[in-house]
């Protein structure tokens, strides 16, 4: 299986990535992994959900062009449509982080179901205003540069198989666009 990272940098402007974070900042909740009573030990941050393409469209539509072009060009993944946006804040005052994980399961899945395929999760906080809450890939450290993924509106695109995760944000509130997209099973 392939195990490409990709990533874009500057691929949204700042001023893009700051209407992201200011139309997710009304609805941000606690984040749950799978049983709620394990979350703390797995995941600490908030998230807000852009649900509604048509509402959203004129952020919706950028960065499913850059997912159809990345795809296009180093993926060739059979894709179908993609979640709603989630928009990710790690902030100081609990440490956010996020332990590396898996974004979907792959053992046993009927044929006739999709799974997620290809994540991406761009940057959109500029890293001025936090320290900490580096992404990575545990298992993948060699072809990862954290350095390269920094800088506002960055994207980093793999295959939704990866193990990756967050450090914790140790000074100020580090925000995150994260979209999942869709296709049948792998064969």
């Amino acid at each position: 299986m392939k195990r490409n990272i990709i990533i874009a940098k500057k691929a949204l402007s700042a001023d893009l990535c700051n209407s992201i974070i200011e139309r997710a900042k009304p609805n941000f909740e606690k984040a749950h992994v799978g049983q709620q009573e394990k979350t703390n030990s797995i995941r600490q941050s908030q998230i807000s959900w852009l649900n509604g393409v048509i509402r959203h469209l004129d952020l919706y539509v950028p960065v499913m062009q850059l997912i159809h072009k990345v795809n296009t060009e180093f993926y060739h993944f059979d894709l179908s449509d993609p979640e709603p946006f989630q928009i990710t804040k790690y902030d100081e005052s609990n440490q956010g982080f996020y332990k590396p994980h898996q974004d979907g399961e792959y053992d046993f899945t009927p044929n006739d179901q999709t799974v997620r395929k290809l994540s991406v999760s761009i940057q959109l906080t500029s890293p001025d205003h936090y320290e900490g809450g580096t992404f990575e890939f545990p298992d993948d450290v060699d072809k990862f540069n954290v350095e390269d993924s920094m800088e506002q509106g960055t994207a980093i695109f793999f295959p939704s198989y990866m193990e990756h995760g967050v450090q914790p944000v140790t000074k100020g509130t580090r925000y995150s666009l994260v979209c999942w997209t869709h296709g049948p099973t792998f064969k």
